[in-house]
């Protein structure tokens, strides 16, 4: 429950709804799927995240998208495929506060952030 805030009926608290068993093991699962980020562009509301090409990572971005809907209902997700089996940028965003998750999660997922390429766009 988040005390003091005070949402509009369209609003979405930044909260997970998972129980801290789910957590832990989402979390594993979190960090083996961003371990393999190639590069991160800052965006206005949240980051884009280059993973490699080809219909593998496809399916595991989809279903890391799938997953994360359940839970974190405030993200906004896209997926890009560049062509010729390039690569597949996951675009994740939200609302204000959301990109300090995004960074905890990825930063948890390296344990490194400098080893990260990170641009802005």
């Amino acid at each position: 429950m988040m005390y003091g805030m005070k949402l509009s009926p369209d609003e979405l608290p930044l909260a997970c709804s998972l129980s801290m068993s789910e957590k832990v093991k989402r979390g594993e699962e979190v960090a083996d799927l961003f371990k393999d980020v190639e590069h991160v562009n800052e965006l206005v509301d949240g980051y884009a995240c280059r993973f490699p090409g080809g219909d593998t990572w496809g399916s595991r971005l989809l279903q890391f998208i799938t997953a994360e809907r359940d839970c974190c209902p405030f993200f906004t997700f896209a997926l890009v495929f560049e062509p010729k089996q390039g690569p597949i940028w996951l675009h994740i965003r939200g609302p204000e506060g959301s990109k300090e998750i995004i960074r905890m999660v990825m930063d948890q997922s390296t344990g490194e952030p400098e080893k990260r390429k990170v641009g802005n766009v």
